[in-house]
């Protein structure tokens, strides 16, 4: 078959999909959509389809790639759930129609390469800025949590094409001749680096942290002067032990305990109640125990003299707001009766409705704030087991889970469907201390296709993932690189393939890198 159409025209339309749907990856679901029915479209009316057919074929890194669809379909044969099986396929589509499209249309000249980096680059940016004119105000939006911010796709989504998006910058600097776009590029580059930690994204700055950490090992090893060389690997070794030792002391930070004798604690509040005294909690904000000096009884009836929000009910992050309440009184070093609550602010009162539980952090973005809560979190844990409603505690749980799950269906998993099944059913069978809206699945993609596929299949998407590099020789390639190191690390503490935008990220990429450059075609 062929087309009606002169073929500049398909390539017109080729590139313009692919434009859409970079624009589409960071700020909307829909043009994502658009792009790519508008990408297999043009590829059909295009014709020559056999010709299209056997060049696919011949490719082995674009099969290799696409495989990963194919293992879905035969994980169709023993799961129970189609339903959702199907469900899970639709959103997979994409790991097979973008290696197909892009693998056999033309290649790009350098220019349009550019352009269509060029206009991925500007789509993130103007994503951090609409969430910048909602963290500050400026677009009226409610933000109880720093994530909500992200409101065209998933903060975690959002912060890898970030990285991403850095390391393109970086690539632009580097290329570029004139000095002005040098700046340019560096200035978006420091902005996104800015933003990343005004959002708190802590998946985002531990792989941009570890990526570049990697890339700049590669390019030690590769220095030919060893004064320069060995100059290097002892600055990032000062750097380790420095990064070491700042950790140690946020930690000794938090473990520091006020000295009290217990044994001395005041019975009764100015008021004439009784303090309740939980010598059994040794928790503390900022040092000081939570648990001691504690009236409900006034806490409760000055709270609701004050507060749009119950003493009984949650705060804007689901989270009680007694606890919350208590948590931030105990961090300005204040008991948590009625005259303690009575020295709060407007403004305080307003932030542990927010779900602020420290005094050192009211502010809704905080990277320090969100350190300590995870030291919170850890520690919490480590002493209770509980691990409901913190993000990073919640994956040990999802992780056990998993692995549970894995090493009774060791290898070929539950099948494409059963996954959110398996995992609630070895929740209620295990007695998991998650509470049920916080059981969800692994959130470690290595971990999803283990468990939907077992060890076999498993090692099918590690096949997936490193063949396409080796073969095409693409460790010495820049973008691809930093993509691919970002995309595996991204992979231990996310399932980023089981989302729209994260299999749009992971094909798109993937295939644009590999495919679109005269130089990294494959011979036919």
């Amino acid at each position: 078959m062929r087309s009606l159409l002169p073929e500049k025209y398909h390539y017109y339309i080729y590139v313009f999909a692919l434009i859409v749907l970079v624009i589409g990856m960071p700020v909307s679901k829909f043009l994502m959509s658009l792009s790519q029915i508008i990408l297999v479209c043009n590829w059909l009316l295009e014709g020559n389809l056999k010709d299209k057919f056997n060049k696919f074929f011949k490719n082995k890194p674009a099969i290799v790639l696409s495989s990963l669809l194919l293992l879905h379909f035969i994980g169709l044969l023993y799961t129970t759930d189609f339903s959702y099986a199907l469900k899970d396929i639709r959103v997979k589509v994409p790991l097979f129609v973008l290696p197909l499209v892009i693998s056999t249309s033309r290649v790009l000249s350098k220019k349009i390469f550019h352009i269509i980096l060029q206009f991925f680059v500007a789509a993130v940016v103007f994503g951090t800025i609409v969430s910048t004119f909602i963290l500050t105000g400026i677009i009226h939006r409610e933000v109880v949590d720093i994530r909500t911010i992200s409101i065209f796709i998933s903060h975690i989504r959002f912060a890898l094409l970030i990285c991403i998006a850095i390391f393109i910058c970086g690539y632009f600097i580097y290329n570029e001749l004139k000095m002005s776009r040098k700046y340019l590029w560096a200035v978006i580059l420091a902005w996104l680096v800015i933003f990343l930690i005004l959002m708190e994204s802590v998946t985002g700055l531990s792989v941009l942290t570890a990526t570049l950490f990697i890339l700049l090992i590669y390019i030690i090893i590769k220095l030919k002067n060893k004064v320069v060389k060995w100059g290097s690997i002892a600055v990032i070794f000062i750097g380790i032990i420095s990064l070491f030792y700042a950790i140690r002391l946020k930690m000794t930070e938090f473990s520091r305990k006020e000295t009290i004798d217990f044994s001395k604690l005041d019975t009764y509040t100015s008021q004439g109640n009784l303090y309740e005294h939980n010598l059994k909690e040794k928790y503390t904000e900022n040092g000081h125990y939570i648990w001691i000096y504690y009236c409900g009884k006034e806490l409760e009836q000055s709270w609701n003299l004050r507060s749009r929000i119950n003493f009984n009910n949650q705060d804007m992050k689901g989270n009680k707001i007694q606890v919350t309440l208590v948590r931030y009184l105990a961090s300005k070093g204040l008991r948590k009766d009625a005259d303690a609550l009575n020295t709060l602010t407007d403004s305080e009162i307003k932030a542990v409705e927010r779900g602020v539980v420290n005094v050192k952090y009211p502010n809704v973005s905080s990277l320090n704030g969100r350190l300590y809560e995870i030291c919170w979190e850890l520690e919490l844990y480590k002493t209770s087991g509980d691990a409901n409603g913190h993000s990073i505690t919640q994956r040990f749980e999802y992780w056990k889970a998993a692995i549970g799950i894995i090493n009774t269906h060791t290898l070929l998993g539950v099948g494409t469907g059963d996954v959110q099944y398996t995992f609630d059913n070895y929740y209620e069978k295990n007695n998991s201390p998650l509470l049920k809206k916080w059981r969800l699945r692994s959130h470690n993609q290595y971990l999803s296709i283990a468990v939907a596929f077992g060890i076999i299949g498993l090692l099918w998407f590690l096949i997936t993932l490193f063949y396409p590099v080796i073969k095409q020789k693409m460790v010495f390639d820049y973008l691809y690189i930093t993509f691919f190191i970002v995309t595996i690390i991204s992979f231990f503490t996310e399932d980023t393939l089981e989302t729209q935008a994260g299999v749009t990220f992971y094909a798109f990429f993937n295939s644009f890198f590999l495919f679109t450059r005269e130089n990294n075609r494959v011979e036919e």
